[in-house]
């Protein structure tokens, strides 16, 4: 098939099953992305997990000729107040490294044997840096905050790559930031200073790589200098997108509701969440935070720093539990700190 129909079929097929958009660029070395990722990660371990194989592509299949990008957009949904106060919205959206079994995981399956079927090698080994990757397909631009925008549903989109061995129709890149002139109201918004200039971010800051631990791969406490700002959040963190003008109008007209979503809200507790067990687990908190966190008690630390910020202090005798109960030191001395914010603050309404 020649590379006009073949792309327009691909493109075709893309909408069909429900991504946003699709573009399509050449499978040659994103070298850059390489380059600047090098230079702020002196930890070499720590850059090789992150790069992976994905950015020389040629370095494991030498007859790849194009990479097939998508985007899904969750911008529409009306996510839970509850839930969304201690969850990202990615996470949310069951959209990011989705299962398998998910309508999110069986739409990406469909894709990759649709263009099996039409005389593709497709090659799953094998993924490029998604972001960069987007952008010199043509359907994305990139934000002061890092995130990768798409015209219509701003940052809240999920990326997805494919590599093929067919030549196709490659689309104009659009490597290139969007922002307003002189804007940086999402560096002035990250609570922990994560985002030290435009397009740069202080992974150890970030609370989101401090919920999962990061590349560090070891569990343990969550720094001290971030527990004020962490919140109530559990699961990643949403506040340079919400300050973002360009997200302004998706914000504003996101209305489709998600029953699940509204179920879960519902059903979420960060008591639960604090002395978890398998079945909590299972049905709540699994079905949305499945990505990263593997150990339950990096769930239990992440909900007692975020009870110690709710400024409630009847939270207290369940943190008490924890401390009595727990066998890990980070989620007890996480509970222990929460009890003493509490006990703070329970004193200082107290009547004199």
């Amino acid at each position: 098939m020649e590379p006009y129909t073949m792309t327009k079929k691909i493109k075709a097929k893309a909408l069909e099953l429900g991504f946003y958009s699709v573009g399509i660029t050449t499978a040659d070395d994103f070298t850059e992305y390489a380059e600047t990722l090098a230079s702020r990660m002196p930890d070499y371990a720590a850059f090789k997990r992150m790069l992976g194989p994905g950015a020389k592509v040629h370095d494991i299949h030498p007859e790849a000729k194009s990479i097939i990008c998508t985007t899904w957009d969750y911008s529409k949904i009306a996510y839970p107040e509850k839930l969304g106060a201690s969850v990202a919205r990615a996470y949310m959206s069951r959209g990011y490294v989705p299962k398998p079994d998910s309508m999110n995981g069986i739409r990406i399956r469909e894709f990759h044997q649709y263009i099996r079927s039409l005389g593709c090698s497709v090659y799953e080994d094998v993924t490029p840096p998604a972001r960069i990757a987007c952008a010199r397909a043509g359907i994305t631009s990139f934000g002061a905050n890092n995130f990768a925008y798409a015209e219509g549903c701003g940052s809240f989109v999920i990326l997805h790559t494919v590599v093929v061995d067919a030549e196709l129709i490659y689309d104009t890149p659009t490597v290139e930031r969007r922002c307003p002139p002189n804007c940086q109201l999402c560096m002035d918004a990250c609570p922990t200073g994560a985002l030290a200039e435009k397009g740069r971010l202080i992974p150890e800051k970030c609370l989101g790589y401090n919920h999962w631990i990061g590349l560090r791969r070891t569990y343990g406490p969550i720094p001290e200098e971030l527990r004020d700002a962490n919140g109530c959040r559990i699961h990643g963190c949403d506040l340079c997108q919400e300050a973002c003008p360009r997200n302004k109008k998706v914000l504003e007209s996101a209305n489709i509701r998600d029953p699940f979503l509204d179920y879960l809200d519902g059903e979420f507790d960060l008591e639960k969440v604090l002395l978890l067990d398998e079945d909590y687990y299972n049905r709540v908190v699994y079905p949305i935070m499945y990505n990263y966190i593997t150990d339950l008690d990096a769930f239990r630390r992440n909900a007692a720093i975020a009870l110690g910020n709710t400024g409630d202090p009847s939270h207290i005798p369940a943190l008490q539990t924890a401390v009595e109960t727990c066998q890990r030191d980070f989620v007890v001395e996480a509970a222990q700190w929460a009890i003493q914010k509490l006990g703070q603050e329970r004193g200082h309404t107290s009547p004199s």
